[in-house]
């Protein structure tokens, strides 16, 4: 059962995610010529719990390991 939702972000910051690539942009669904820089994410374990948007922090804190409570 699915008791709550939460909102990660990814930590560009520690994962070295400097590279950047082109997209192309959609008008609903078709693809058009335009295109934006878009950053070339790079794969970690480590994300940032946004706490913003806690609205269950009570069960949110019971899956975060103890360690970890206070950094």
């Amino acid at each position: 059962d699915i008791i709550c939702t939460v909102n990660l972000q990814h930590n560009c910051i520690d994962s070295k995610c400097v590279d950047m690539c082109q997209q192309h942009l959609h008008q609903e669904w078709i693809q058009t010529i335009q295109i934006k820089p878009v950053v070339d994410h790079q794969p970690t374990l480590y994300f940032f719990l946004n706490a913003y948007s806690i609205h269950n922090c009570d069960l949110i804190q019971l899956i975060i390991p103890e360690a970890l409570h206070n950094v």
